[in-house]
C-alpha cells in the first residue's frame, strides 16, 4: 500500500489500507484521488469513536478549517506538535507570516526534532523579516541535516543581512558543496567573494556557473574583478590585485566563448588589454572593443539609450585607434572597422532623430551625431595615409 502510495495510485492503496483498517492512511488516500466528502465522514466517524488530537488535525485537512487545528490544540492541552505545524503552515500559505511563525515556533517546541519545519520557520522569519530569527532556524535547520545546501544557502543569506559578510560567505561556500548543479547558489557564493573582495572565489564560483550551462554576464561581477587588476586592489587574503591577471584573462576567455552576445563582458574583456599597466596589447584590446559595439548594436534601434551606449563605443575604439601604431598589422583594418561603425551611427541617428520628441533625447543625440562626424572626418583622413 505504501508502495503503491508512492508512486501516486492511491485508489489501489486505498484497498489495501481498508483491508488493513489503517484508517489514516485510508483518509489520505481518499484526499488523494479527490474523495474529500468521504474523507470528512470517515474522519468524524472516527472521532466519534474516539476524539484525538490527531484525527481532529486529520479533520483540518481535509475540511481546510482551522478550526479544528485549533481544536486538536486544546485538546492535547498545548502539546501538539501537528496542530501547530498545520496552523502555521496555513497561515504561512495565506501570508501571514508574523501568525505562522508563532504557530511554527510552538511547534518545534513541542518537538524540535523537525528538520523541514526549522527550515520552513525560517524561511517565514525571512518573509517577515526577521534575520536572526531565520538565522538560528536555519543553524538548527543544518545541524539536523548538514547536507541541505539551500538551508546552508538561506543562513548564509540571514547573515549576510545581519552584516556577517565572512559568516555569509562560508555558508555560501557549503551550499555550493551540497548543491553543486544549482547555478542560484553558485551566484549567492559569487556575489558574496565579491563583497568581502575574495577573488579566488569570484574566479572559481563564475566558471562553474558558466560550466552550468547559464550564460553568465553580471556586470557587477565582470568590474570587481577588472577593478580589482588594473587597480591591483588587494584580496581578502591579502594577494595584490594583478597578481590575478592571468587568471583573469582566462576566464574572460572561456566566458566570452559561452557568451558572445554581452558587450559588458567584451568591454571588460579589452580593459585588460588595454588599461592594465605593463601588460597592454593594444591590437586585442581594440579588437574586443569593437565585438562589444557588434553585441551593444544588436539593440542600437531600441531606444535611445541604447543607441547612445552604441556612441560609446564609438568613442573609445576611436580613443585606442588613434595610439596604435601606424606600422601596425592591425591598424588599416581597425581604421576600416571604424569607419563602418561611425557610419553606422551616423545613420541610426539620423532615424532616431525624426520620431524622437523629446527635447532632452533629441540634444543627446544631436551631440552624438557631432561627436560621430568629427571622428569619421579625423578616420578618413587617417586612411588617405594608410
Amino acid at each position: 500500500a505504501d508502495l503503491y502510495t508512492s508512486v501516486g495510485s492511491h485508489k489501489s492503496a486505498l484497498d489495501l489500507f481498508e483491508k488493513l483498517e489503517m484508517w489514516e492512511d485510508q483518509v489520505l488516500a481518499l484526499i488523494g484521488i479527490g474523495r474529500y466528502e468521504a474523507a470528512e465522514k470517515l474522519t468524524r466517524d472516527l472521532i466519534a469513536k474516539e476524539a484525538t488530537p490527531k484525527w481532529y488535525c486529520i479533520l483540518g485537512d481535509t475540511t481546510q478549517d482551522i478550526t479544528h487545528y485549533e481544536t486538536a490544540w486544546e485538546l492535547s492541552e498545548f502539546t501538539s506538535a501537528r496542530a501547530m505545524k498545520s496552523l502555521g503552515y496555513h497561515y504561512f500559505n495565506t501570508k501571514n507570516y508574523t501568525k505562522a511563525l508563532e504557530c511554527m515556533q510552538k511547534s518545534l517546541e513541542c518537538n524540535h526534532l523537525q528538520g523541514g519545519l526549522w527550515f520552513t520557520t525560517g524561511c517565514t522569519a525571512m518573509a517577515i523579516p526577521d534575520y536572526a530569527t531565520g538565522a538560528k532556524c536555519f543553524t538548527t535547520s543544518v545541524n539536523i541535516d548538514d547536507e541541505n545546501g539551500q538551508s546552508w544557502s538561506n543562513l548564509g543569506a540571514c547573515h549576510e543581512r545581519l552584516g556577517n559578510l565572512e559568516r555569509a560567505h562560508n555558508c555560501y561556500k557549503e551550499a555550493t558543496r551540497h548543491s553543486f548543479d544549482n547555478w542560484r547558489i553558485w551566484e549567492n557564493y559569487i556575489c558574496s567573494a565579491v563583497r568581502i573582495q575574495h577573488f579566488t572565489s569570484v574566479i572559481v564560483s563564475y566558471k562553474q556557473i558558466l560550466n552550468l550551462g547559464h550564460k553568465y554576464a553580471d556586470p557587477k561581477i565582470l568590474n570587481c574583478l577588472v577593478s580589482a587588476v588594473v587597480n591591483n586592489t588587494p584580496s581578502i587574503d591579502g594577494k595584490p590585485g594583478i597578481s590575478f591577471f592571468d587568471r583573469v584573462l582566462e576566464l574572460f576567455k572561456f566566458a566570452s566563448s559561452k557568451v558572445t552576445t554581452s558587450d559588458h563582458l567584451w568591454k571588460c574583456y579589452a580593459t585588460l588589454y588595454l588599461e592594465v599597466p605593463g601588460r597592454e596589447n593594444l591590437s586585442l584590446g581594440i579588437d574586443y572593443l569593437i565585438k562589444g559595439y557588434h553585441a551593444c548594436s544588436l539593440t542600437i534601434e531600441k531606444s535611445v539609450e541604447n543607441y547612445l551606449q552604441c556612441g560609446q563605443y564609438g568613442e573609445m575604439i576611436f580613443k585606442f585607434v588613434s595610439r596604435e601604431e601606424k606600422d601596425s598589422a592591425t591598424y588599416g583594418r581597425h581604421l576600416q572597422s571604424l569607419s563602418t561603425i561611425l557610419q553606422i551611427l551616423i545613420t541610426k541617428g539620423h532615424k532616431l532623430m525624426e520620431v524622437t520628441d523629446e527635447s532632452e533625447q533629441k540634444e543627446a543625440i544631436r551631440e552624438c551625431l557631432g561627436e560621430c562626424k568629427g571622428f569619421l572626418e579625423k578616420v578618413e583622413e587617417l586612411m588617405l595615409y594608410t
